[in-house]
């Protein structure tokens, strides 16, 4: 397995490259300094872990209050992990995809799955709830081992969280905003590029959207805001490529963003 392994933590959907030998999930790993639904209250201090062992990579939970979820089962022992595959931290909480790297997504044979269903517990004893506020005895840890988040020396890296920049046309403000989906409007509580200007008002809560996708293109999109957006003067009727140079006009025309850079 040369490829470096690549997951993807939903949400909001940040990919995280395996760059050692394990990574831990759970709410005290430095991972979950950058990748916020991990400290869910459903999510143990160390929730699991995935390794690598010889040539696969597996995943183990560490006796988790609420399990590790996968094919809608809850985890007992390792697993080995193919692309492709997904599982959660607690019954319906922050889901892990396998993206890439963990070798071919080929259907499991007779005896792969035979092993798989022998690691695989009975769900009906098993339910998701808080952390938050249960006695530390019922929290099973392991031992620690290895570096602070006890993972290898290089533990992970999170990938793809490209940086747009866009300039204010009218008023030359810059913006600069990192992400995978990048919110233009009014609205300071779901807009990351905010339009604050009085005579701006035509520019809707959520006006439009400009997303990075994981095949590298980037793309612009209407939020079904009230005056609509153009791009390049044509106005948006679907979701379109976007590229530096471009001109965004949300609403009318004193509002207008140059695309100066996108940096993925």
């Amino acid at each position: 397995m040369a490829d470096t392994p690549i997951i993807k933590i939903h949400p909001p959907g940040h990919y995280v490259a395996l760059e050692g030998d394990a990574l831990f999930l759970g709410r005290d790993s430095r991972l979950a300094a950058a990748v916020s639904c991990l400290r869910d209250n459903v999510v143990s201090t160390r929730h699991c872990v995935i390794r690598r062992e010889a040539d696969r990579w597996v995943l183990e939970d560490f006796g988790s209050t609420n399990g590790t979820w996968i094919r809608g089962h809850p985890l007992k022992g390792k697993l080995p992990l193919r692309t492709g595959d997904a599982f959660t931290l607690g019954k319906g909480g922050p889901r892990v995809e396998c993206v890439a790297g963990f070798g071919e997504p080929l259907p499991r044979t007779a005896a792969e799955a035979a092993e798989a269903a022998t690691l695989l517990a009975d769900p009906s004893s098993a339910r998701t709830v808080p952390i938050e506020g249960r006695p530390a005895a019922t929290r099973r840890m392991p031992e620690r081992a290895g570096a602070a988040d006890g993972s290898a020396q290089h533990p992970f890296r999170v990938v793809g969280e490209p940086t747009l920049r866009l300039v204010h046309q009218g008023s030359g403000e810059e913006f600069s905003v990192s992400g995978r989906s990048i919110v233009i409007g009014r609205d300071p509580s779901a807009a990351q590029v905010l339009i604050r200007a009085d005579d701006e008002r035509h520019v809707s809560g959520r006006h439009a959207e400009i997303r990075f996708l994981p095949d590298g293109r980037v793309v612009l999109r209407d939020l079904g805001s009230t005056n609509g957006t153009w791009l390049n003067d044509i106005r948006l009727k679907a979701e379109q490529p976007l590229e530096v140079g471009d001109k965004l006009v949300l609403g009318n025309a004193p509002t207008v963003l140059v695309v100066a850079a996108l940096e993925i």
